[in-house]
């Protein structure tokens, strides 16, 4: 077991304490609870039989006195999961410290955090490269129909520029399609062999926009090139309209799962050093004190018995 600070040895011996006096008040309560079934049983036969007698009901006093017990181990448990939810948090943090100074994997693993605010505004670029490449497709589609020459099966000059404008943002989004995978690519690496390998950034889909556009060069009827226009602006809307909106919930859920896989490894360590603390660090003996000691610091009153009951 790696060096641990007395702040927190002090925290988990509390927790400890907590812990053991739960488990001992859960008992005591369970007994009881068995106890107060049985007698009730016994209580309404004879509550029959003063029925038939005509004679009053009576509640048993032992029923009445292990209710009062009872209710006293009820309030006791209720004191302590109270200070019990106080002490909780600060142990956690102290933990995930003590976590971070002794693990470097979850160090790793952590400082990809970040990855995922990035790889959103990469997502954003990604976006308005998509509309970009939608419009150069649109004015390119408008001046191909506009200025095709029928008999010669050609388009015209300007067109031709407006094609080769679509081409270089299709290659701009392919550009911007194959950074967001690299940085996908890179924080998959970096979490590996990490307590959150298995939070990873989404891949954007990779097309061949560049080369859809050039390809409507080579079509040199009207209808086909107009459907090869309609093809290639309708997968690019889908992808801009769905296939973003997918992303974008992928990546909030890599980020909820790269914090929750953080609280897991260190709540995981905390039960490894809970039971170091049982087995070297706990005195039973000390837990009714201690408790009492703990309960009165944290709410102001003391509510557990000095003696425990079998």
């Amino acid at each position: 077991m790696a060096e641990i600070s007395y702040e927190l040895k002090q925290q988990l011996i509390n927790d400890a304490h907590l812990r053991v006096a739960r488990s001992v008040l859960e008992d005591s309560r369970n007994d009881l609870q068995t106890r107060i079934d049985v007698l009730e049983k016994t209580q309404s036969s004879i509550d029959r039989l003063m029925a038939v007698a005509g004679r009053p009901r009576e509640i048993s006093a032992t029923i009445m006195t292990t209710r009062a017990e009872l209710a006293k181990v009820e309030a006791s448990l209720d004191t302590l999961n109270k200070v019990a939810a106080r002490l909780l948090p600060p142990l956690v943090e102290m933990t995930e410290t003590h976590v971070r100074a002794e693990c470097p994997e979850f160090l790793r693993g952590l400082a990809t955090g970040n990855d995922f605010e990035d790889w959103s505004r990469s997502i954003e670029r990604f976006q308005r490269k998509i509309e970009i490449f939608l419009r150069a497709l649109g004015t390119a589609r408008n001046m191909v129909t506009a200025n095709y020459d029928s008999k010669e099966m050609r388009i015209s000059e300007a067109a031709e520029d407006s094609l080769r404008a679509a081409i270089l943002a299709a290659a701009d989004l392919e550009v911007e399609t194959a950074f967001i995978n690299k940085v996908a690519d890179a924080h998959q690496s970096a979490v590996a062999d990490t307590p959150h390998a298995k939070a990873v950034l989404p891949r954007v889909p990779v097309a061949r926009f560049r080369e859809w556009a050039e390809r409507i060069r080579q079509i040199g009827d009207m209808p086909a090139m107009q459907a090869e226009f309609g093809r290639i602006i309708s997968m690019c809307e889908m992808l801009q309209s769905t296939g973003v909106l997918a992303l974008d919930e992928a990546v909030k859920r890599a980020a909820k799962e790269h914090s929750e896989l953080s609280r897991s490894f260190v709540m995981e360590y905390l039960g490894k050093l809970r039971d170091y603390t049982d087995e070297h660090w706990l005195n039973i003996e000390e837990t009714p004190s201690r408790v009492q000691q703990l309960e009165h610091d944290t709410l102001g009153i003391a509510n557990f018995p000095w003696v425990f009951e079998a």
